[in-house]
């Protein structure tokens, strides 16, 4: 097995400006019993696992799987992002409406908006080399034109509901790969997604 000599939690904060737990987990031991005793949760309500282990055989929480199908043959494909940090963020569209000689506003609630998923995290080379077939990879999956299927335990919370038809899809709206030095094999990476919900259109002749 290879050994790094380079920190991930202090790349992460030199690469995106801020560090993450998600490399230095803190594990808080419960009254009464010992952190051995403890069980662990595997998977969330919706199936999707907490845990997953990368090529190094190293463990990472909150795993992000993408599926997509072939737009030829139809094939299924599937891959997990390697070391992702995963964040989802929603808006409101409100419209405001100032009232005549009154304070305040009347706010009239239109919709919610989708669903922005954003993740950041870094491919790893295996043998201290530049990880050139998951940054193809991963260009492959950014190339599709089509929504794709993501299953992470937090993403399940918003997306597999009965109001969204349990849907899980989403569209890739931007991809980045951005620079770091000291290291040739580790190559930061950004993915911007939003939700893609099913509509059912009727069509009146």
């Amino acid at each position: 097995m290879s050994e790094f000599s380079f920190d991930l939690p202090s790349l992460f904060q030199q690469t995106f400006g801020y560090r993450s737990q998600a490399f230095e987990p803190e594990y808080t031991e419960v009254v009464g019993d010992s952190k051995m005793s403890l069980t662990r949760t595997e998977h969330g309500a919706f199936g999707s696992p907490y845990y997953a282990t990368d090529a190094m055989a190293t463990e990472y929480y909150l795993p992000v799987k993408l599926s997509y199908s072939d737009s030829e043959g139809g094939s299924a494909h599937s891959w997990q992002l390697p070391h992702p940090v995963i964040s989802i963020t929603s808006k409101k569209t409100i419209i405001e409406t100032p009232l005549t000689e009154r304070r305040g506003t009347v706010k009239e609630l239109i919709n919610i908006q989708d669903y922005e998923i954003a993740i950041k995290g870094f491919i790893i080379g295996e043998k201290h080399e530049f990880p050139e077939k998951d940054v193809a990879m991963l260009r492959t999956v950014y190339e599709q034109n089509a929504a794709l299927s993501i299953e992470c335990p937090l993403t399940d919370i918003f997306l597999l509901r009965p109001d969204r038809k349990g849907s899980d899809k989403v569209v890739i709206r931007e991809l980045k790969f951005l620079p770091v030095t000291g290291v040739k094999n580790v190559r930061p990476y950004e993915l911007h997604m939003i939700s893609d919900e099913p509509f059912n259109l009727i069509s009146i002749t």
